[in-house]
């Protein structure tokens, strides 16, 4: 028979696991910078930081003060990284239902892209395929585009005649769809790692904006890790060098709380255009409560981000990215219209 003082020594022990196991958690994401496993550990602050808070109130209601201090202690970086993203995620949940997540962006009140990795061995074509047409934002970013996928995206060729990319066989393939005239468009290989990633200029109402499409390695290993931080170091070295406002967007595999992340905002001199909105978590589009923010939309101080927000599930195992810039775009004819393989 269980007593009331067996079940106060399992919450005991439990609630001391859960500190132990937190606090080891917010040590090793400190060594980011240092092994490839440790970054890993930083994607996860957020909940770090709410564990922690939890665990503050019930040390300070249990009259355990040195654990408290120390809950408050191993709290200060997780809060020091995730902090400014907290302001506005909670004025977003405080107002709720005043965002329409169906309703279209773009078109008369600005430029509306859509980033969405559609996961290559994923077949949810009709779902995928239906978001789009009903969303039907002025530039489509698809990351792990396939041949699969370019035949079921095909019907876009009506409605978004400007595309450039490459389709794969494997995860990465990426093609943008554009309503919008691009132009100066390049397929680039970041780092020369054998991915695809696009380059391209819209000619814009105040001056020409450069958009940077990007698919970048996912660090499940050393050499993943490392190829992926090379690819960002290229993408801060081409963004730093250009001569256009710069906007980049796509799947970066990795969340703003990476140290990685840190060093490829100060050397590119982009922005975070997600902290306008908070957090919005992109992957994984599933029931566990693990999600974290990969896609990302990052910007040049002078391009005026109005929005960012997470459209609906769509099927795959990642959510859409839902970027709006707000100015129009100008619509210069007489450019070639396909550049896709």
């Amino acid at each position: 028979m269980v007593t009331s003082t067996d079940e106060r020594r399992f919450y005991h022990v439990l609630i001391r696991v859960v500190f132990l196991a937190v606090t080891a958690d917010s040590l090793i994401a400190l060594l980011g910078e240092q092994f490839w496993v440790a970054e890993l550990f930083t994607h996860f602050r957020l909940y770090y930081l709410l564990i922690q808070a939890l665990l503050v109130l019930i040390f300070l209601y249990t009259g355990r003060r040195v654990l408290m201090i120390l809950s408050i202690l191993f709290a200060i970086p997780n809060a020091w990284v995730v902090g400014p993203y907290l302001t506005p995620a909670i004025t977003s949940i405080a107002t709720l239902g005043g965002k329409s997540a169906t309703a279209g962006i773009g078109n008369d009140v600005g430029i509306g892209i859509v980033a969405l990795n559609v996961n290559y061995r994923n077949e949810e074509f009709a779902r995928i395929a239906g978001y789009l047409r009903d969303f039907d934002p002025d530039i489509i970013v698809i990351a792990e585009f396939t041949p699969a996928w370019r035949d079921e995206l095909e019907f876009l060729r009506d409605s978004h005649p400007w595309q450039l990319g490459a389709a794969r066989n494997d995860q990465w393939g990426l093609a943008v769809f554009s309503r919008l005239p691009l132009v100066d468009t390049e397929l680039i290989d970041l780092a020369q790692t054998d991915s695809v990633h696009v380059r391209f200029v819209i000619e814009a109402e105040t001056a020409k904006l450069e958009v940077f499409a990007v698919h970048l390695f996912s660090p499940t290993s050393s050499v993943l890790a490392h190829n992926r931080n090379l690819q960002l170091e290229n993408l801060a070295e081409r963004v730093a060098a250009s001569e256009y406002r710069s906007i980049v967007v796509g799947d970066l595999n990795l969340t703003p709380f990476s140290p990685y992340f840190s060093r490829f905002i100060d050397r590119s001199g982009l922005l975070d255009a997600r902290r306008l909105d908070g957090f919005h978590v992109t992957w994984p589009a599933s029931a566990v409560p693990v999600w974290i923010p990969i896609d990302h939309a990052l910007a040049d101080a002078a391009v005026n981000v109005a929005e960012v927000r997470t459209g609906p599930d769509v099927g795959s195992d990642h959510l859409p990215l839902e970027i709006l810039v707000a100015e129009r775009a100008r619509d210069i004819r007489g450019h070639d219209k396909t550049a896709t393989e």
